[in-house]
C-alpha cells in the first residue's frame, strides 16, 4: 500500500496529450523515480480540461477538470478524492495541506516586475504562510526563498524550510567536443516565457549580429505555448542576418549535444528562478555562463569565478556577451571553474538528501 500521490499543476498538458517541458516537471519525474526506487507507488494528480487517466512513463496521471479562474475548487476536489499520503510539487499551487506532508518551493514567484507590494503580500500570505502553518516540511530549491521567508516569518521559516538545491546528472552531462557550428555559438536554453528573459536577448541580438560576423545565436526552446512560439518566429523573421539565428526543440536527452555545440550560455532570468537546471547542465559541460543575479542563480554563479552574474538589463547582457566574445581566455577559465562547481550539485547528493526527508516525514504501511 505504500502510496504517495504527487499533486502538480501540470505534468501533461490540460488535454493530457503530451508532456509539459519544464524544470518543475523534470524535478517531479526525478522525485517519482526516487520514490519508486525506495518502494513507493507513485501517482500524479493535475489540472485538465476534462477528467482523464493516462500513463506517463511508468506512473498513472490523473487529470481533474478545472476552471483556470477557480483552481482552488479543483484543489479541494483532489484533496477529497485522494486518500493517504500526498507530496505537493509546487507551493504556488496550494493553500491547504494535509498533516504530515512535504511541499516544494521552486523559487520566489511573486517578484513580478510592476507588481504592487499589496499583490506580493497576498501571494506570501495565501501560499507561503499556509504552507508554513500546515505542511510538515517545505523543501526549497534555493536559499533565496528561505531568506525571503525568514525575513517575513522568522520563527516559522527556520522550523519548516530546508534547502535542497537542484541537481545535475554528471553521468549524462560532461565535457565533450563540439560537433557543429564553426563560428561562435551563443545559446539560449530556456522557455520563451517572460520570466526567462527572452525579451532581453531579443533586444540585443540585432546589434551583436551586425558587430560580429562570426557569431550565431541558437534557441533551444519549448513548444508548450503556441502563442509564445508564434511571437518568436515573428520576431526572428524581422531581424537582419537572421540566417545566423537558429532554433530547436530538443528533448532532455538531446540537450547534452546542444550545450556541447555552444560557446556561451545565456541564463537571463528576469524573475522567479530557483537553481536552474539549464545553468547547472551548462556548468557540467564546462561552458562559460552569463546569468542574472535573480533567485537561486546567485547560489550557483560567483561573478568572475565560474561565470558572469549580471543585473537583468539589456545593457548588462549586451556588455557581458561582448566581453566574453572578445576574451577567449576568460571563456575557457570560467568554463573550467563552472565544471568544478557542478560537482557539488551531483544528482546522487540530491537523492540522498531527499531520501532522508522522505524517511523522516512519510511512513510506509
Amino acid at each position: 500500500m505504500n502510496n504517495i500521490a504527487i499533486f502538480i499543476p501540470n505534468l501533461l498538458t490540460w488535454k493530457g496529450d503530451r508532456p509539459i517541458i519544464g524544470g518543475l516537471e523534470r524535478y517531479a519525474l526525478s522525485l517519482a523515480d526516487l520514490l519508486t526506487e525506495i518502494g513507493y507507488n507513485v501517482s500524479f494528480h493535475q489540472y485538465a480540461y476534462q477528467d482523464f487517466e493516462k500513463t506517463h512513463h511508468k506512473w498513472l496521471v490523473y487529470g481533474y477538470e478545472a476552471d483556470p479562474a477557480h483552481l482552488h475548487l479543483t484543489n479541494n476536489r483532489m484533496e477529497k478524492t485522494v486518500k493517504g499520503q500526498v507530496l505537493y510539487a509546487s507551493i504556488a499551487q496550494q493553500t491547504s495541506y494535509r498533516p504530515g506532508s512535504i511541499c516544494i518551493s521552486h523559487g520566489v514567484w511573486w517578484e513580478l516586475p510592476g507588481s504592487s507590494p499589496t499583490n506580493a503580500q497576498k501571494f506570501y500570505e495565501n501560499h507561503v504562510l499556509s504552507a508554513l502553518l500546515q505542511a510538515q516540511l517545505i523543501i526549497s530549491c534555493d536559499y533565496n526563498f528561505l531568506n525571503v521567508a525568514r525575513a517575513i516569518y522568522p520563527n516559522l521559516a527556520d522550523k519548516k524550510i530546508r534547502v535542497i538545491p537542484n541537481f545535475v546528472d554528471l553521468q549524462k552531462f560532461s565535457p565533450r567536443p563540439k560537433t557543429k557550428s564553426k563560428g561562435l555559438r551563443i545559446l539560449y536554453p530556456r522557455r520563451l516565457s517572460l520570466e526567462r528573459g527572452f525579451a532581453l536577448v531579443a533586444a540585443i541580438i540585432p546589434n551583436l549580429l551586425s558587430e560580429y560576423e562570426d557569431i550565431e545565436f541558437h534557441f533551444a526552446i519549448d513548444s508548450n505555448i503556441p502563442e509564445h512560439l508564434k511571437a518568436f518566429h515573428t520576431w526572428r523573421c524581422k531581424v537582419d542576418n537572421n540566417e545566423r539565428i537558429s532554433y530547436s526543440h530538443p528533448d532532455f536527452q538531446d540537450m547534452v549535444n546542444v550545450l556541447a555545440d555552444s560557446d556561451i550560455i545565456l541564463i537571463p532570468t528576469i524573475y522567479s528562478e530557483g537553481t536552474s537546471f539549464s545553468c547547472l547542465e551548462a556548468m557540467a559541460i564546462g561552458k562559460p555562463i552569463i546569468a542574472t543575479n535573480v533567485g537561486g542563480l546567485t547560489n550557483l554563479i560567483i561573478d568572475g569565478y565560474n561565470g558572469l552574474l549580471i543585473h537583468p538589463s539589456k545593457e548588462s547582457l549586451y556588455q557581458a556577451i561582448r566581453f566574453l566574445l572578445n576574451n577567449p581566455t576568460e571563456r575557457n577559465r570560467l568554463g573550467k571553474n563552472a565544471l568544478a562547481t557542478a560537482q557539488a550539485f551531483d544528482k546522487n547528493i540530491w537523492k540522498a538528501r531527499w531520501q532522508e526527508c522522505i524517511k523522516a516525514i512519510y511512513t510506509k504501511g
